[in-house]
């Protein structure tokens, strides 16, 4: 497969930089984008020849300077997002709204910068996270906006995969379900052990079996698959 550029949005750690590193692995050029330069730019310097930009992606003119500064993208991967834990009684129109426009009017932001480039060269992938929050739902589930958010992901991705299809863009959607990140890495024992008790398969899934799922969409092994969610969650939500 011919080498491609790649942005990955939130991807100083966590899942985005294990895509960011199966998408190096694959011998794509990666930019990694975050909020915090300092931790993107660390993560940069484990992937050689890996860029880091600053990126919040709340703001649509932080997408132009992005476009600015690293050009055109061939593969495009929606990452960042706020996670949180909150009472469905307790969330206010401040919280809600920072949460439904970091997780999803993200993804239009950088579609509307980067899409029409894609389209110019007849080539693209998309690639947004989602969750199995936003299948499910439930008090179990982080908050209400986070649900719903992750949720429109996957109408929105459904959306573009029809808009974009003509272009030779593909636009997919992937639903992780509890994966081992620094974050689930500092939940107690005894709630992982619950969290586990509930999977099919037994464990958690790990960041870089994300990362493969990704390299597969952005290759054009894929080329043939759009508009689709693709779960990795270990059997918790089966269709």
């Amino acid at each position: 497969m011919p080498s491609r550029t790649a942005l990955v949005t939130g991807a100083a750690q966590g899942l985005g930089l294990a895509i960011a590193r199966a998408l190096h692995a694959a011998g794509h050029s990666v930019t990694i984008a975050d909020i915090n330069q300092e931790k993107a730019e660390v993560a940069a310097a484990t992937l050689p020849g890996t860029l880091a930009i600053p990126l919040d992606v709340r703001r649509k003119d932080c997408f132009a300077e992005a476009l600015a500064t690293i050009g055109p993208v061939d593969i495009l991967v929606n990452n960042a997002a706020r996670t949180q834990a909150r009472d469905l009684y307790e969330i206010t129109a401040e919280e809600w709204d920072d949460v439904l426009t970091t997780n999803l009017r993200s993804v239009l932001f950088a579609t509307q910068t980067f899409a029409p480039l894609m389209t110019a060269a007849k080539w693209g992938r998309i690639i947004n996270l989602a969750s199995v929050a936003g299948q499910r739902g439930g008090p179990q589930v982080q908050g209400a906006h986070y649900a719903a958010s992750k949720a429109g992901i996957i109408g929105l991705t459904r959306y573009l995969a029809h808009q974009l299809a003509p272009h030779g863009i593909t636009v997919n959607t992937i639903a992780p379900g509890t994966i081992l990140t620094e974050q689930t890495a500092l939940a107690p024992p005894e709630k992982v052990a619950l969290v586990v008790g509930q999977i099919p398969l037994g464990r958690i899934g790990q960041a870089d079996e994300v990362g493969a799922l990704a390299a597969f969409l952005a290759s054009e092994d894929a080329a043939f698959i759009t508009g689709t969610t693709q779960d990795i969650n270990g059997g918790v939500l089966m269709r």
